[in-house]
């Protein structure tokens, strides 16, 4: 299984340059093997988008606008890490 290292992991952040959240990207095959580990990765994964706060959902979608609109900054892992050194 890949490490933190091999994973592409997106911070996100406002205006300011406060990080507001994180994206972690990996492999479909990490995936599988990180459900085949962790069953409630399986339970979760097969209800997606279910039994989601309707205020969690808006707080979502409102951060998605901000990204659209070019008030939220996507910042790649790399950038991050140097910031915070």
């Amino acid at each position: 299984m890949a490490n933190v290292l091999d994973m592409n992991l997106q911070y996100l952040s406002d205006k300011a340059g406060h990080t507001t959240g994180v994206q972690i990207q990996m492999p479909i095959e990490e995936w599988d093997l990180l459900k085949k580990k962790y069953t409630e990765f399986e339970m979760e994964d097969e209800t997606a988008g279910q039994n989601i706060p309707e205020w969690q959902i808006s707080l979502g979608r409102a951060e998605m606008e901000n990204v659209r609109q070019g008030n939220t900054e996507l910042r790649d892992w790399e950038t991050v890490r140097k910031q915070y050194k």
